[in-house]
């Protein structure tokens, strides 16, 4: 069994996270200002959308994770779901889009129905970028040069999002916003297809130590609950996220009020893009002589001086600074995001070695729980700050409104990135890794 990856082959699996940034960058920073300034949804409706649907829709992850687990195909457990579900994500993507046709008594049915549907399905093509990385290779180094072609792959996805989407929606609109929503994500949807097949077509799951046979859903709890280092990424993720999408959702928000520059949104989210990538790409070279870890704790630290340089540049004001904060904190979050994706898959082996079972779609697929439960609460929490901070859509923001627009984009991604520092300082499989991977040799050889 090669340890070793082709070029093609890294390639293609980062053109999945493409496939699905360039599409998930669209919703989750422009939908919220879709439904309020575009279908006129009421901001108090959209919060509790938002919340009630990514609540439920987090068990679809781990719902996905165990029929990963279970699916025995000839294309192997995870690769096979980017073939069933491309199709699908190309079309909810776009109806999604659609609420403004819609009358008002039937928009927030609609928005319900369609988001739901997009949540899950997101998941369902979602989950298998992250189960399939265990199974393409056992060589650690080959591992995270995967995923920095996974992830740079994805801020690709995000670069291009975040800078062409809007001038879209304003190029095809011709000043309506909501067909000009629709042709962008038509022409998002189509590419995102393309890029989910080709990562079919040119990918290979090698490791499959339980001879392709379905993991017992039993058996894949005693992987995951007594799984302290898995426990300590997943509270990880779950917090991140709500500084993620806090961050993301209230970007335009800022830049269209605060900054009083609605366009800059897309340089910012270029910039965004662009230091996440350049982070992610240092990671394989700086794992070879750091461990996890530590290298996580450290970007989580750049990411904060990166909000606090946001902040300082807004009271200004000036554009230039507010922008450096944003390259600043995008480069440490890209390098501490990529490399939680590859301690995932170290979870999986941590498990296989201390429970005896692999359970890697649960493992890597119920992570995610807790990044749907934090996008859920960000939503919510975003627009309850903007709500009680007096925001109204389309107007003159006040004082307090503009506070609350900032307490969103600077300071809740900075305390959650805090909390998240003590969550990876208790993760302590680096410090066992040698161990466990030399007894899970011999354990395999003796199979």
């Amino acid at each position: 069994m090669s340890n070793k990856l082709s070029l093609k082959e890294k390639l293609s699996y980062g053109l999945s996270d493409t496939a699905y940034n360039l599409v998930f960058t669209v919703v989750s920073t422009y939908l919220m200002f879709y439904y309020t300034d575009v279908a006129g949804l009421s901001l108090e409706s959209v919060g509790l959308l938002f919340l009630i649907v990514r609540v439920l829709d987090a068990f679809a992850s781990p719902i996905f994770g165990i029929l990963i687990d279970r699916t025995n195909s000839k294309y192997g457990k995870a690769r096979p779901w980017f073939l069933w579900l491309a199709m699908p994500f190309g079309m909810i993507t776009v109806l999604s889009f659609a609420v403004g046709y819609f009358d008002d008594s039937y928009k927030l049915a609609y928005a319900y129905i369609t988001y739901i549907l997009l949540n899950i399905i997101f998941a369902g093509i979602n989950v298998p970028i992250s189960a399939m990385l265990p199974s393409l290779t056992t060589n650690p180094l080959e591992r995270s040069s995967a995923n920095m072609f996974r992830n740079i792959g994805g801020q690709i996805g995000v670069l291009v999002s975040g800078v062409v989407a809007l001038p879209l929606v304003i190029f095809f609109g011709g000043g309506t916003n909501q067909k000009g929503f629709i042709f962008t994500m038509g022409i998002f949807s189509v590419l995102s297809v393309i890029m989910f097949l080709l990562t079919f077509r040119n990918t290979r799951e090698r490791v499959q130590y339980d001879q392709g046979k379905p993991v017992p859903f039993r058996d894949s709890i005693k992987a995951l609950l007594p799984n302290f280092p898995w426990w300590m990424l997943a509270l990880t993720n779950f917090v991140i996220f709500i500084g993620v999408v806090a961050k993301g959702s209230t970007m335009i928000f800022f830049f269209k009020y605060n900054m009083g520059n609605e366009g800059m949104s897309s340089l910012a989210n270029g910039i965004n893009a662009g230091a996440m990538i350049i982070g992610m790409l240092l990671v394989p070279f700086i794992v070879k002589k750091m461990k996890n870890r530590n290298l996580v704790l450290i970007g989580l630290l750049i990411s904060i001086l990166g909000q606090i340089v946001m902040w300082m540049g807004s009271m200004e004001p000036s554009v230039a600074l507010t922008l450096f904060g944003v390259a600043l904190g995008s480069f440490g979050l890209g390098a501490a995001q990529s490399t939680v994706f590859v301690m995932f898959a170290d979870t999986v082996d941590f498990g296989e070695w201390k429970f005896g079972v692999r359970a890697q779609g649960l493992l890597t697929a119920a992570g995610t729980i807790g990044i749907q439960f934090g996008a859920g609460i960000a939503g919510a929490l975003t627009s309850k700050i903007l709500a009680k901070g007096g925001f109204v859509a389309n107007m003159v923001q006040t004082e307090s409104a503009l506070q609350a627009i900032t307490t969103n984009f600077v300071w809740i991604p900075a305390i959650a990135f805090a909390i998240c520092m003590l969550f990876i300082y208790m993760y302590r499989i680096d410090f066992v890794q040698s161990q466990m991977r030399a007894e899970l040799t011999e354990r395999r050889a003796a199979q």
